[in-house]
C-alpha cells in the first residue's frame, strides 16, 4: 500500500501512541503531533476509509491489522533512514514530516 509522506507520519503516530496508552483519541494524536484537531480528524477519516484505523464518531482509535502490518512496514523504513541520516546530515527538529516524505518517494 502506498501512503504519502503526511500519512505515514500519521500512521507512525498513532502507532507510537498505542503502545504507552490503551485508549488513543483524536487529542491524543493532535498533541504528539501539535497539529490541529480539525486537520487531525480529517486525516483519520482518510486512514479510516483505507481500512488502517477503526474509529467510531468521536472515539478511541486503533489500527486495523491491515494499519498495523502496514505502520510495522514503514517503521522499518523510517528506522533505516533515520539511522542513516543522522550521521551524515544534522537532523533539524521537526524532521520526521521529511522523513516520511522520503519513505514516500521510495
Amino acid at each position: 500500500m502506498k501512503l504519502t509522506g503526511n500519512q505515514i507520519m500519521y500512521l507512525l503516530t498513532i502507532k507510537k501512541i498505542s503502545t504507552t496508552k490503551h485508549v488513543i483519541r483524536s487529542v491524543d494524536v493532535a498533541s504528539q503531533m501539535d497539529y490541529s484537531r480539525a486537520s487531525i480528524h480529517k486525516m483519520l477519516g482518510t486512514l479510516k476509509k483505507l481500512n488502517l484505523i477503526e474509529q467510531e464518531y468521536y472515539s478511541s482509535i486503533k489500527l486495523t491489522p491491515l494499519g498495523s502490518r502496514v505502520a510495522n512496514g514503514y517503521l522499518k523504513k523510517y528506522e533505516i533512514l533515520e539511522k542513516t541520516l543522522e550521521p551524515v546530515v544534522k537532523l533539524p527538529e521537526g524532521y520526521h514530516l521529511g522523513v516520511c516524505n522520503l519513505i514516500e518517494l521510495m
